[in-house]
């Protein structure tokens, strides 16, 4: 029987480098399976067991997002930590940002909360803002628990690791996963102009 030679494992090795350096490059720059948890995406997404589908080709860095959209992005206060969030408010959008109430679930969180700028030293009082070029607004759907914009102010494009498509529950106590839900916009067109949000001319008697 012939001994497998030199060249057989050089050119099996080279096959396996290159099939990883190609899921490599799938995974980073096309699309990614992810593990969500938290309380922050309710009803949205489950607290745990909820896996992701992030297409990174069309959205990563920002490209192409829209308001309504779920997107995973880099935490802007840890390099290495991701986060869930929904845009609500793109480059030129004028946000109110309101005050973030103090979630009971997360103790020790002060009740004066850090404010978005050296100008707003008490974001209870309000403040209009106008998202600025290369930036995001984000939130999370459970406002309540949440740290997003409200915190951390606009947020650059360039954090955006991917958007949300679709999203899997795998409960830690399920044999098999659901069958997936596409996770899309809560934003709802209407037949609302703004002249009907505006007290009547004519008053009543």
């Amino acid at each position: 029987m012939a001994t497998r030679g030199f060249r057989y494992y050089t050119t099996s090795a080279s096959k396996f480098i290159r099939v990883v350096a190609a899921i490599h490059l799938l995974h980073t720059y096309v699309f990614e399976f992810a593990i969500t948890g938290g309380l922050s995406m309710l009803p949205t997404l489950h607290t745990v067991g909820d896996h992701v589908f992030l297409d990174k080709y069309n959205h990563r860095l920002g490209r192409n997002i829209k308001v309504g959209d779920v997107v995973v992005i880099s935490k802007p206060t840890e390099e290495h930590t991701r986060i869930c969030k929904r845009v609500a408010a793109v480059p030129g959008d004028i946000v109110y940002c309101d005050a973030m109430p103090k979630a009971p679930m997360r103790p020790g969180l002060s009740d004066d909360l850090v404010g978005l700028s050296s100008s707003m030293t008490n974001v209870r009082t309000g403040k209009y803002i106008k998202i600025p070029e290369g930036h995001i607004w984000i939130l999370g759907d459970n406002a309540m628990a949440s740290l997003d914009s409200r915190e951390y102010g606009p947020v650059p494009k360039a954090l955006v690791v991917g958007k949300v498509l679709w999203a899997e529950y795998w409960g830690p106590f399920d044999w098999l996963p659901n069958w997936p839900r596409k996770v899309g916009s809560n934003i709802e067109a209407t037949d609302l102009k703004v002249a009907d949000l505006l007290p009547s001319s004519h008053s009543r008697t």
